[in-house]
């Protein structure tokens, strides 16, 4: 999947390429940029059709723009997870422009893209939000309590060995600043903690196990596909148990500060894990 030990520029330069092409609407660059052997969500797909499939062709909505609000870059796994804000303009002169958010972990393989995989803030696109503040970068990222690359990863392992295990009141000072930002809104780690601990109090056995783990050490950031297990025994997410387990995911970047979690950007499969529960 990963094209490893690729320089961090050429990676973010690649990636960069592929949001100019959507912002420009070149889609017949777009091929050029794509590995043959590309998977889209898990799933192979027919480069021919990448535009609509990667959602650059949509345009019935009105004029789209994409920015890069945030990056991850993994130079030894040839990834990147990037925070990309879609600005939509309708085409009705009336209606004002909304945004919305996703989180993508893209692989890049011989120089092209090989994987893509992408959650939507599908809240966020139902209930239109005018404008996503743009993240802002911590106001320290090197010194003395930098992480390196393998502390990143060994410290992210071991923050969610302390969710599972349900330690986090204890744990959680030790990766958390006092206070934090998750998905714009200021908390303290007490105020912070219930956005993890409703969700097992709502799913029975709610574990949670990492499918992709990226690690930018220049950038003190980590990236994570987080995959959901358990059956939902409480009203959580909007949705109703059924009785019946439930997979779904999330996409989450942190942003560290001094060695500890300073910044979280969150997209859950909320559609999904609904879907489950109908």
């Amino acid at each position: 999947m990963a094209s490893p030990s690729v320089p961090r520029d050429s990676i973010r330069s690649l990636f960069s390429a592929i949001i100019e092409v959507r912002n420009r609407e070149r889609w017949t660059d777009l091929e050029s940029y794509v590995h043959p052997n590309f998977t889209l969500n898990g799933s192979s797909n027919p480069r021919s059709e990448l535009a609509e499939l990667l959602g650059f062709g949509r345009r019935a909505e009105g004029t789209g723009e994409v920015r890069i609000d945030s990056i991850a870059v993994d130079d030894k796994l040839g990834g990147v997870a990037a925070r990309l804000v879609n600005r939509v303009t309708p085409t009705d002169p009336g209606a004002n422009a909304l945004e919305r958010q996703e989180i993508v972990f893209a692989y890049f393989t011989d120089g092209r893209l090989s994987s893509w995989q992408a959650l939507q803030d599908e809240d966020g696109v139902r209930d239109g939000t005018p404008a996503i503040p743009s993240a802002q970068p911590p106001t320290t990222t090197r010194g003395p309590s930098a992480l390196s690359y393998a502390g990143l990863k060994d410290f992210y392992r071991a923050y969610i060995n302390s969710i599972n295990s349900q330690t986090m009141e204890k744990d959680f000072p030790r990766f958390c600043q006092p206070e934090l930002e998750h998905n714009d809104r200021r908390l303290s780690i007490v105020e912070y903690i219930p956005l993890i601990s409703d969700s097992q109090n709502a799913i029975e056995g709610l574990h949670f196990h990492i499918q992709d783990l990226l690690a930018d050490e220049g950038n003190q950031r980590i990236a994570a596909r987080l995959e959901f297990t358990g059956t939902p025994v409480r009203e959580w997410g909007g949705a109703t148990p059924n009785g019946k387990p439930v997979n779904f995911h999330e996409h989450v970047v942190y942003d560290l500060e001094s060695g500890k979690i300073s910044h979280v950007k969150s997209v859950i499969e909320l559609g999904l894990y609904r879907e489950q529960m109908s």
